[in-house]
This record gives structure tokens, C-alpha cells and sequence, in this order.
């Protein structure tokens, strides 16, 4: 009795055993489909920002030479060197997994085994990406102090000021009324228009009325008129006794 149940338990833990390795397995199996279908991509990305990096480090270079202390550029070019160390470690292990040097196509092996693979190149790309953090923050930091201790320039010497003009106003004067009835008298008469020049007889002197009144004074100044009159005066002497 005590062999039989040694053998239940033996059996009962032999099957659950074999249950959960069958679910790692499937989980171990279904996570290495997942990164064997996305592995092209994700390879493309690596390569991608490796070459990016490659191209920060040129920059680089570039600010540790503008660098004049001799501590601060040796503590930038060991930080430099760690990048660009890391930088090549991770090209030429991409090189060992793709079909040709520059593409992006992986190996069969490869992109079966892409699931383990990956982890190893995320660790190493991130810790590019601490160094290079890294190496800003100590670059600025650098310039930051150099700036700080360099004397500020002298500011510029203030302006003169100038007081606005002032402006004089004058009030006009009235003239006085002596003088302006003296300079009337000196003024020249106008011309007066003649009847001359306007096309009438000369003997006209005073102008025309207008009306009846007009008429009966032209009548009476006209030469045919006066002779009449005459005429008519020497009848009335001639009959009066």
C-alpha cells in the first residue's frame, strides 16, 4: 500500500512537471516567432542609429578640440574613445549576423536565434546612449564654467541728454487803426473804365440807367434831339410879337 502511493505522487508530479515545461516551451516558442517575423525591422533600426552615432561622433571630435584646458579635454577624448569603442563592437557584431557587409537581410541562424541576439544589442545600444548623455552633459558643463569665468564686458557709456527745444510762439499784433487809415490814403486810386474804351460815344459821361429812365436821358443827350429843340426854340421867338 505504501509503494502504491509513492507511485500516485511520483506519477502526479511527473505530469505536472511535464505540463509546465510544455507552457514554457510554447512561451519560449512563441516569443522567438514574434522576434523571428519583426528581425528585419529591428535590424534595419540598429543600423540606423549605429550609423547616426558614427556621424555624432565626427561632432565630437570637433568640440574636444575647441576644448583649452589640457584636464578637461583629456577627461572628454577617454569619454570619446569609450563611445567610439562600443560604436565599433556593435558594428561588427551586426556584421556577423547580416548575409553581407552593409545590408540589412539576417542570416537563417541568425533570425531564428534574433529573440536572444536582441537583447544583447539592446544593452549595448543603450549604454552608447548613456555615454554619449554622458559626454554632453560634461561638454556643457565645461563651457558653462569657462563662460562664467570670463569677465563680463564693460557696459556701454550712457547717452547725452538732450533737452527738447523749446519753441516761441508770438501772438499777432493788431494793427492800429491810424495807420491803417494812413496807408489807405497812400494807396493809388483805381482806375476807373471809360466809356471810351468800352465802345460808347465820347460825349457820355455819366453811366448808363437802366429802364426808362435811361432811355429818356439818352434821348435827350443825343445831338438830333438838341437840334430840335433849337429848332423849335427859334419857331417860338419868331411868332412871339
Amino acid at each position: 500500500m505504501a509503494d502504491s502511493g509513492w507511485l500516485q505522487w511520483a506519477y502526479l508530479l511527473a505530469t505536472t512537471a511535464t505540463g509546465m515545461s510544455i507552457v514554457m516551451i510554447a512561451q519560449t516558442a512563441n516569443s522567438y516567432w514574434a522576434a523571428y517575423k519583426v528581425a528585419p525591422q529591428e535590424v534595419a533600426s540598429f543600423i540606423d542609429t549605429l550609423d547616426f552615432s558614427i556621424e555624432e561622433n565626427e561632432g565630437y571630435d570637433r568640440d574636444v578640440s575647441k576644448v583649452q584646458r589640457l584636464e578637461d579635454k583629456i577627461r572628454l577624448n577617454r569619454l570619446l574613445r569609450e563611445i567610439q569603442k562600443i560604436g565599433d563592437d556593435l558594428r561588427d557584431e551586426l556584421s556577423c549576423l547580416v548575409l553581407e557587409e552593409g545590408a540589412t537581410t539576417l542570416r537563417t541562424s541568425s533570425r531564428l536565434m534574433w529573440a536572444s541576439k536582441r537583447s544583447q544589442l539592446e544593452e549595448r545600444m543603450r549604454r552608447l546612449e548613456t555615454l554619449r548623455m554622458r559626454f554632453m552633459m560634461v561638454y556643457l558643463g565645461i563651457i558653462t564654467s569657462i563662460a562664467e569665468k570670463q569677465p563680463l564686458p564693460p557696459p556701454p557709456p550712457p547717452l547725452p541728454k538732450q533737452l527738447p527745444e523749446k519753441t516761441t510762439y508770438t501772438t499777432p499784433t493788431r494793427p492800429s487803426a491810424k495807420k491803417s487809415f494812413d496807408d489807405l490814403h497812400r494807396r493809388t486810386p483805381t482806375r476807373r473804365l471809360t466809356t471810351q474804351a468800352i465802345g460808347h460815344n465820347e460825349h457820355v459821361e455819366t453811366p448808363q440807367r437802366s429802364g426808362w429812365a435811361g432811355v429818356v436821358q439818352e434821348l435827350q443827350m443825343s445831338p438830333r434831339m438838341r437840334a430840335r429843340h433849337a429848332s423849335i426854340e427859334k419857331l417860338m421867338e419868331g411868332s412871339s410879337p
